[in-house]
Parts: structure tokens; sequence; C-alpha cells
């Protein structure tokens, strides 16, 4: 008789609805090949969370360390447990650390990652400059700064949309899970502050819901105000990268290019890169 999927905790969920460890890492690599023919071996992921793009990097090279920073001691733990797990012999190789990113000065690393639009935590532009000055101090003098964004005109708008996942398998621990589904709601925007109010919820096909699985209270920035405090913090060679999307079949091409200029359109996810 098959083993039923368990119903997984919400961070697996996260971990499997928008997370792609794996294909963060070859971003990072494509990326850091465009500035240095060196080949970066520590990571620091700012902001944590799961921790998965840190685990992925350790499981991608033997040589390869990295430093997960999350401030959430639930979360945090999480990831802990689930390193040990996930990387074995090897989990000694990756760090997580409770607490704010801030509070950790070192050692120095190749790139800072900074994902899952946790950037948009920052709410002013002094907090903002702020971290980025305390990044570029953590990085060694080829080191690479990565991050991601996302806006267009529908990141304004109040609404929500669902996404159907099929006993999915985590991507870091190779566990099957029970189906369910993903919906991201657009709660509130405030323009007068540039506020987003947004929220993850699960729901399961016997009828369960996690409802605000997650909650943000974000700062949409644009990239344009995160390439100029990007040069006020010092750092240099900044780069947009951003995909192909074709309107009318309503899909990506998945490749993320440098670009001079952001086409318009929608919805749009950005990364953006610099050096120290």
């Amino acid at each position: 008789m098959p083993v039923k999927p368990r119903r997984p905790h919400r961070l697996s969920l996260y971990v499997c609805s928008v997370q792609h460890p794996m294909a963060e890492v070859a971003m990072i690599e494509t990326a850091y090949a465009q500035h240095s023919d060196s080949t970066p071996l520590l990571l620091r992921e700012d902001f944590a969370g799961t921790s998965a793009v840190a685990m992925a990097w350790v499981a991608s090279d033997p040589d390869r360390q990295a430093m997960a920073i999350e401030r959430h001691g639930p979360t945090a733990r999480w990831a802990a447990k689930r390193c040990v797990g996930t990387l074995g012999q090897r989990a000694d190789d990756l760090h997580i650390v409770e607490a704010d990113v801030h509070a950790v000065p070192g050692p120095k690393v190749d790139v800072t990652a900074v994902l899952n639009f946790s950037l948009c935590e920052l709410h002013t532009r002094k907090a903002l400059v702020g971290y980025l000055k305390h990044s570029r101090k953590g990085l060694r003098p080829d080191g690479m700064i990565y991050l991601d964004l996302f806006g267009g005109p529908g990141s304004q708008r109040v609404g929500t949309q669902t996404r159907r996942h099929e006993e999915p398998i985590d991507p870091c621990t190779g566990e099957r899970l029970a189906a369910f589904d993903y919906q991201w709601e657009q709660r509130a925007f405030d323009a007068s502050r540039g506020r987003i109010d947004c929220r993850v919820h699960f729901g399961f096909d016997d009828g369960h819901v996690m409802s605000s699985a997650f909650r943000y209270d974000w700062r949409l920035w644009t990239p344009a105000e995160v390439w100029e405090a990007l040069d006020e913090a010092g750092f240099r060679n900044v780069t947009v990268w951003c995909d192909r999307y074709d309107e009318d079949a309503g899909s990506s091409d998945g490749v993320y290019r440098p670009v001079k200029a952001l086409p318009t359109r929608e919805d749009w996810v950005v990364y953006i890169t610099a050096t120290r």
C-alpha cells in the first residue's frame, strides 16, 4: 500500500513553492564569472530564512563553505536541523547563525546573497544604504553582492494568485510532499510610502488551509533606487539581470541576462549584482 505523503512544515512548503536553490547557485556562478576568473568558494546568505541557497552552495562543490544569517530563532533552528539531514558529513561546512545581519561582521566572503526579496524588509533609504555599506565590508576584494527585486504595475495591485503543486519533491531533502495550492496575496499597497502588505497561504486537498503562513510588510524598491544606493555604498559594476517574457504566451524563457533597460510589462523579477 503506497505511503500517503505527510502534510509538510510551512518552511518546506515555502522551499517547494518559491525557491530554486540550485538555479540560484548557477546564476551566482554566471554573474561572478562576468568580473572574475577565480572560482567563488565562500558564500554568505543574509536574511537566510530556510538557508536553502546556502545548503545548495555547499552541496555544489566539495571546496565550498557558506554562512547563513537568520534572526528568527525557530526558522534558524529548523534550517540547522535540515542542514544535518541534507548535507550529512558536510553539514559543518554550513554555519547557520541566529542573529541580525548587521551584527555579524565577518568572515569576508566571495558572494553575499540577499534573496526572496529580503531587501524589501529595509523600509528607508538610510536603512538600505546602511545595510549595503555593511555588506560591502564583508566582501573579499573580488567579492560580489547578489540580490533580487520584483515590481511592475501588477506588484501594486491588490489580488491573489494561486498555483497548484502536485506532490512536489523537496529540492533539499528529496522527500515527496502532499499536493497543495500556493496562494500569493497582495493585500494592500500604500503608494505614499511604497509599502506593500503581502501574505502566503497554503491549501490542501483535505480542506485544511494554512492562512497567512507568511506575512510581509515590504518596501517596494525600484532597481533605480537600489542602483543609486549601491553606488552610494561604494559598490562598482552594478548590473541588472532580466529574463525575456512572451506576454501572449504568458511565459518566460527562464534565462536571466544583463540588460540596459527593463522591458515594459505587468510584472517582472530582476537580479542585481555589484562588485566590491
